[in-house]
Order: structure tokens, then sequence, then C-alpha cells
């Protein structure tokens, strides 16, 4: 089969960091070639070099035979070349339609927009992806789930030689990724090569033709997916085999930290009851839009509910905002560390730092002395791979964000900590040390409550697992009890499986 793309000797270093080191690899037309590596592996600094957001230090890329260089994104996408990334690159305050066909805009003329052309052509991208939105709904009103979508779909009507996906489905249900992964057949039968970045090794193996393998920069591998297994791929991917993590529950629990008496929001979640213990750790399931975020950060003050009681301790508290939640003791990491967790043109150590200034200030000034010994605490516990405290943290992998962003908050040492979707587009390794942070935090006493979408992590970490469905809790399972197919079964249907 012809070539698509051709990487030859490709590197970059930035500031304190070598992010690839003489990458060379070839991807074949109409294919679907998989790029796997732990954070930090130099993944999506490769594929910024590819789609032109970077230019490599060192090294030619040839597509379709012609040596490139592209100084900017727009000369790769001229080539053919698309690109949907892992952290969202949609304009918020606009509409759907707006984004999809932003410097693409149908026009009656040289100063007027086809609004009905724009409309027309929007409901017919959207049904490509099984989506059915009115165009003119603003986009930062949709879920993290459904801007994903949008940002696939302003990928696809640009007509892409080569897709490159960052991890695509790492937001998504599993019946939008199935959308997902027959629209990347349909693409491949068309004549598109797919470069597909995922964490997710059965979809790696279910769906990829080629798999190329990083790490710390450097080329280890490409392998047809035939000649390899997910066992093999790991062991290329850290350099040493993963033991699967089993976490051996604190017994006996501590007292009730947290209690939720019929906490309310009119569209948003209904009744929910629930406690939590400390030392020990409640997994949240439930599909996308069953309103598990919505409640964990009405326990947290954003927005308040309606109605319903939080206590802490034994006694009802009223936070009307987040600092209210962070100074009575409990902490919130959330989904989306891009727009809601990190300031990414900050440094790494004011990140850290930033919600415990509190408890740093000696008059008006930080003690600087005693944030440093902080940052570097937490820094050192949560093996943040960082150059130094002043580096920018959009520079680092995105594990490496996610072990900030959990540092930020453990900072202010919370009794309650509750984490959603923590392991959201980051690496097997990583993911495990953070299975490791969360067993070493419920054995001091921490309570937790963790929101995932990830069924063998829900299972993995939970003591006891609370589903929600349509705003509601559908049910619980105990730890012993629990199986997927319970916990699926009452987050689509709401009642317990009938069977074992």
């Amino acid at each position: 089969m012809p070539l698509m793309l051709k990487i030859n000797g490709i590197s970059k270093r930035f500031p304190g960091v070598q992010a690839l080191q003489d990458v060379t690899f070839e991807v074949q037309e109409q294919s679907i070639h998989a790029v796997i590596g732990e954070n930090g592996a130099g993944k999506s600094t490769l594929m910024q070099i590819i789609a032109g957001v970077h230019q490599p230090d060192a090294g030619t890329l040839q597509f379709h035979g012609e040596t490139v260089k592209f100084t900017d994104p727009s000369e790769a996408q001229a080539k053919g070349i698309a690109i949907v990334y892992q952290e969202l690159n949609l304009a918020p305050n606009l509409s759907i339609a707006e984004n999809i066909y932003l410097g693409l805009e149908p026009r009656r003329s040289s100063f007027f927009l086809d609004r009905q052309k724009l409309r027309t052509a929007t409901v017919s991208a959207l049904r490509q992806l099984g989506l059915h939105h009115d165009p003119d709904i603003i986009v930062q009103t949709l879920t993290l789930a459904q801007q994903q979508l949008i940002e696939i779909c302003k990928s696809l009507v640009r007509n892409p030689r080569l897709l490159i996906l960052d991890e695509p489905t790492s937001s998504l249900s599993e019946s939008e990724s199935a959308i997902l992964f027959r629209v990347i057949a349909d693409l491949k039968a068309n004549g598109v090569s797919i470069l597909y970045i995922s964490h997710r090794l059965p979809e790696v193996f279910s769906l990829c033709d080629t798999i190329t393998v990083l790490r710390d920069g450097r080329h280890v591998r490409t392998v047809a997916r035939s000649a390899t297994t997910e066992a093999e791929a790991v062991r290329f991917m850290v350099g040493r085999e993963l033991l699967a993590f089993q976490r051996r529950p604190v017994e006996p629990k501590g007292d009730v930290i947290l209690r939720v008496n019929d906490l309310s929001k009119k569209g948003q979640y209904e009744g929910v009851s629930f406690e939590l213990r400390a030392g020990e750790i409640v997994a949240m399931a439930g599909l996308i839009g069953a309103g598990r975020s919505e409640t964990a950060l009405g326990i947290f003050g954003s927005p308040p509910p309606d109605r319903g009681d939080v206590l802490l301790r034994g006694s009802k508290v009223h936070f009307r905002e987040p600092k209210d939640a962070v100074m009575a003791g409990i902490a919130y990491v959330p989904e989306d560390r891009k727009m809601m967790g990190l300031v990414l043109s900050g440094g790494v150590g004011t990140n850290i730092s930033s919600a415990a200034l509190r408890s740093l200030a000696r008059g008006p000034f930080v003690d600087q002395m005693a944030e440093n010994r902080l940052i570097g605490k937490y820094v050192s516990r949560l093996r943040v791979r960082t150059p130094s405290f002043q580096q920018r943290t959009g520079l680092l992998s995105g594990g490496n964000q996610q072990k900030v962003l959990l540092a930020k908050w453990l900072a202010v040492q919370p009794a309650v900590l509750i984490v959603d979707e923590p392991t959201r587009g980051v690496d097997i390794g990583t993911k495990a040390e953070i299975y490791t942070l969360f067993d070493e935090l419920a054995r001091e006493g921490i309570a937790i409550l963790l929101i995932s979408s990830d069924l063998p992590e829900v299972l993995a970490l939970g003591d006891r697992i609370l589903i929600m469905r349509h705003g509601r809790l559908a049910g619980e399972l105990a730890r012993a009890d629990a199986t997927e197919e319970k916990v699926m079964h009452l987050a689509a249907i709401g009642s317990a499986t009938t069977n074992g």
C-alpha cells in the first residue's frame, strides 16, 4: 500500500524538556494508525508538528511523497491534514454552526453570510455523527462530551486526507464512541488515513491496523496490530510489566464526614441522598448526562442546590460559592482541567499553591519559603515530571497536568476530596499512580467521592458504588456485589438485575 506520511528523524525540544528525539516511522494510505505511549512520550507534540502547530528542530515530513514544512496550521489544513485535539479548541461563545464552519462560512455576498445554507450544512454534518442539535445552540451550553463531538465534526467538514484524533473518546459514552468508530471506518473506506492517539488499548486493538509506540520522546517500535498483544504493547510503552491494581479497602471505616439529604436542583438532579465516611472511597457511576457532576458541584456550591441539606461532620453547611466549601474542608478536582482546573499559562508551582494561599499568608504577604516547601512536597509525592516549579503548566504532558491539578487540591489538606473523571486522558502508568495515591489518601482518613465513566476504575476503587440515572440515584452496590453488568443495568434501566 502506498505511503500517506513519512516521519523522518523528527526532534523537538522545549525549555527544559526534550519532547522528541529522532522519531522515524511511516503511515500507509487508507489505514488507521495508532500512536501510543505514556503521558510525556511525545505523542501530542509529534501530532502538533504534523499539523503545523510546532516546527521540528530537526528531521523532515513527507506527505504523499512531497517534503513539507508547515509554518502554521493553515498550511497543513490546505494540504488536507486535520487534527482534533484532546483539549477542546472551540469558540465557547459561538454557535455550533459557527464553530463547525469557522472560516468556511457560506456567503450570499462578500459581506453577508448565507444563514440558511449554514444551518442546512450543519444539520447534515451533525447527522454524520448521530447528532440532532439545533445549529444555533451556543457551544458553551453543551456538555463536554457533546463539545468533543462538535470538535470532531468541525474537522470532518474540511474533508481531510489525514485525520489526527488525540484521545477522541476520552469524554464519550460507549454509544457515542460506537458512532465515532463507524465514522472512522467509513473515512478509511473512502481513502482517508487516521492517526489515532488513545490510552484505551482495547479501542486501539479493535480499531487500528498498525501501532507505533513512543517512549520518552523516542520511537520504540511500529508493528501490525495482529503481530502484537495488549500486554506486549504496555511493556513497550512503560519499559516494564504493570500489575493489575488491586485495592485493599480500609476497614473499619471512620465516622460519617459528609451527609447529603434530598439534594435537588431543577433540571439537573433530584432527591439525592448519601453519606461518605472517613477513609472511604464512594464511586458515583452513570451514563453521560445522569447528573453526577452537577450533584458534586452542588455539594461544592457551584452553584448551590435549590433544596436539600449538606452536613459536614454532623453540622449543616450552606456554601454560597466554592471558596466557602474549600474553607470548610472540601476540595473538588474538576473533569475539565483546561477550563476549570488549571491556569495553563501559569507555572507549576503557582498552580499547586493557588488554592492554599490563605494558609501561606503572613499578614498581607505570602511566605515564599513555606510556599516552596508546600510545592516541593506535592511535586515529590505525585511524581510530577517538571524541570522546575516555574515551568509553564501547559507545556507538561496531560498526565503531569492532571497530577498538578490533584496536587493543587491536596495542598488545601481537605477532609473530603471530590474527584471528577480523575484519569481521563492519562496513560496506564499514570493511572496506576493515581489509583495508588487514592488508596493512600483513604488510609490517611480522607473521604473520597469519585465520579468516573470508567467502569473498571469504579469497580477497582469504590468501597460502595452509587449509580445515577436521569438526575436521581438509581441504586447503590456494595463493593463485593458490584459487577459491570449490574452497574450498567442500573445506569441504563434503573432497576436491579434479576440474575447474578
